[in-house]
């Protein structure tokens, strides 16, 4: 199985940006006199704030920082919402979905079970935009929610003959897909921000995660 996965295999006592991250909006708010929620909303795009998009630019730099990432140059997109990962995601679902079902059959393990291409692919994009729905959300809050297609994920690997191994699997091929999308087109991005949204992402498909093993193993 491939180890993309930086949660499984990052090295102890190395930083994870989840950590970091976590705590964000409150610390933004505090410091600007405001409602976490309206921190939310500016950092997911939903609403335009100088000042907080701002202070989320300082957390940034400064959580890169303490991640050994260098720093980036400081700029301010004039198509904002187009400039985030949720966006460039959307528009390149089909391809998403491609480049999985590519890693999917050159992996030991996923290409030991013969399953056609719908098949195999079935649960991604409603894996993908359940993820893209919730990171919207902080982590906490992702924690309460239904993550009703990574529950209906769960339940079908396990109809299918997956092992527990190869669940997880799934979920390190999205994230791979993304990250390699995110590479594609930096350009294209708001530099000071992608790392957050990568964090968020993480954090969804970890909790979808969780619920796919529940669903997966209730029967066991």
């Amino acid at each position: 199985m491939s180890h993309d996965n930086f949660i499984t295999s990052r090295p102890a006592g190395v930083l994870l940006p989840q950590t970091l991250y976590r705590g964000l909006y409150v610390r933004i708010a505090k410091k600007l006199g405001v409602d976490p929620s309206y921190v939310s909303r500016v950092a997911r795009g939903e609403r335009f704030s100088d000042p907080v998009e701002n202070a989320l630019r300082q957390e940034v730099h400064q959580i890169t920082k303490k991640l050994g990432g260098r720093a980036v140059a400081a700029d301010k997109p004039a198509h904002r919402g187009q400039k985030r990962l949720g966006f460039l995601v959307k528009r390149h679902r089909n391809s998403i979905q491609r480049d999985w079902l590519r890693h999917s059959q050159s992996d030991p393990g996923h290409r030991r079970l013969k399953l056609s291409a719908q098949k195999r692919t079935s649960p991604v994009l409603p894996l993908v935009d359940e993820a893209l729905k919730s990171m919207k959300f902080t982590p906490k809050e992702m924690t309460h929610m239904k993550m009703k297609a990574a529950t209906q994920h769960g339940g079908l690997r396990r109809v299918q003959g997956y092992t527990t191994t190869g669940l997880v699997e799934d979920y390190n091929l999205i994230r791979r897909c993304v990250s390699a999308l995110a590479e594609k087109n930096l350009n294209r991005l708001d530099a000071h921000l992608l790392l957050h949204d990568l964090a968020q992402l993480s954090e969804a498909l970890d909790i979808q995660l969780q619920h796919a093993l529940k669903k997966f193993l209730a029967r066991a």
